[in-house]
């Protein structure tokens, strides 16, 4: 018997597994986001009810989805580049400036390892559809990632989409929300972006780095761009824009 809940109802050792599967379920360039580091518990503080946990019986975490409700009146096709990014600022900033949201911007959904491939990721796809629907929104829209595209970090995201196995979609993800009836509208280029010196990417890349150029991350699902000369490194990660209405 599963209960689905809200950040609200978090316990100190669920609230303890949530973190722990957030920081298990990317890779550690991701979790270098200074958006993460400025905005993540605002959104906890501020949309409590739309943070949406799955447990078991025994209040074990089994998966959850964070969303966060935006104002967003402009076409799909206009959806900025800036993706995850754009999306937890947007939310943010719209309710502190006390603008009334209309639709609801998915950010991550995460199964639990030992519960993946059990139909959860679209039990969670369901709960982020019925919140729309509660909450009278218009859309609810999500720059997904991929989760096989790290394994194709010079791949352009636009050829990547295209990808086929078996005349299916290859990536089980992008797959996964297109069964679920979700339209994929566009790439967005810039969905997450991490900057640092020459020396905060060395940490990264466990090596020493002497010349520009680019380099491949573990677990990143594009290529982190080094520029000795002015000390400076970026990482600009392509994610997917997609809606359900």
């Amino acid at each position: 018997m599963i209960q689905y809940l809200e950040f609200s109802d978090l316990d100190d050792h669920l609230l303890k597994q949530y973190r722990s599967a957030i920081n298990k379920a990317f890779p550690k360039v991701i979790l270098h986001s200074q958006v993460i580091k400025d905005y993540w518990d605002k959104l906890e503080k501020y949309f409590p009810h739309t943070q949406l946990f799955i447990v078991d019986e025994y209040r074990n975490l089994i998966g959850f989805m964070n969303a966060i409700p935006i104002y967003y009146d402009l076409p799909l096709t206009e959806l900025p580049d800036e993706g995850w990014d754009w999306l937890v600022k947007k939310g943010i900033e719209d309710f502190e400036n006390k603008i009334t949201p209309n639709s609801l911007g998915g950010l991550q959904i995460v199964v639990i390892k030992e519960y993946q491939g059990q139909g959860y990721s679209k039990l969670l796809i369901s709960r982020g559809k019925h919140a729309k629907e509660n909450l009278g929104f218009k859309n609810f829209i999500i720059p997904i990632r991929p989760i096989l595209k790290h394994t194709y970090p010079e791949m352009k995201m636009e050829d990547y989409i295209d990808l086929k196995e078996h005349d299916k979609i290859f990536d089980p993800w992008i797959r996964t929300h297109v069964d679920s009836g979700a339209q994929v509208i566009k790439v967005c280029e810039n969905s997450m972006n991490v900057t640092g010196d020459v020396h905060f990417w060395e940490q990264l890349l466990h090596k020493k780095i002497t010349e520009s150029g680019s380099y491949e991350i573990k677990g990143a699902l594009n290529l982190v761009s080094i520029d000795i000369e002015n000390n400076y490194g970026e990482y600009e990660e392509e994610n997917i824009w997609i809606h359900y209405g």
